[in-house]
């Protein structure tokens, strides 16, 4: 069996080969990079402490607009789309659409990649 972080690279990996994604990346709560595909040029660190915040700020939000459970953040540009959304307790699943990126299909990748990834670290850390 592969260790902890072969298995996160694969599922990032796995999703990174969804025609619609650019790249990928799993990221801490805390902003801190865990394993990315994302292309040269772009600073992960960046990415991951951004996506951190945006996706923190939303949780708030969704809870004192009494909005229920936050499920995940889009954002959308000329260029593409961002969608971040949480891979458990621990750790958050983020990934670079192409403008044109079916995003049902998109979604429907990205949640079965942040329930492997939910599962993943809580092997590894014994949940």
């Amino acid at each position: 069996m592969t260790d902890l972080w072969g298995q996160l690279e694969a599922v990032i990996e796995e999703l990174s080969r969804v025609s619609d994604i650019q790249a990928a990346a799993v990221v801490r709560r805390d902003g801190l990079v865990i394993t990315h595909t994302l292309p040269d040029g772009v600073d992960p660190k960046i990415v991951a402490a951004m996506t951190a915040a945006i996706v923190g700020t939303s949780e708030m939000a969704t809870v004192q607009l009494s909005q229920g459970r936050f499920n995940r953040a889009l954002v959308e540009s000329d260029e593409g789309k961002l969608i971040s959304t949480g891979a458990g307790e621990e750790a958050l699943l983020v990934a670079l659409l192409y403008k044109d990126a079916n995003l049902g299909l998109v979604l429907m990748a990205m949640e079965r990649a942040a329930r492997q990834v939910d599962e993943i670290l809580r092997r590894g850390t014994g949940r």
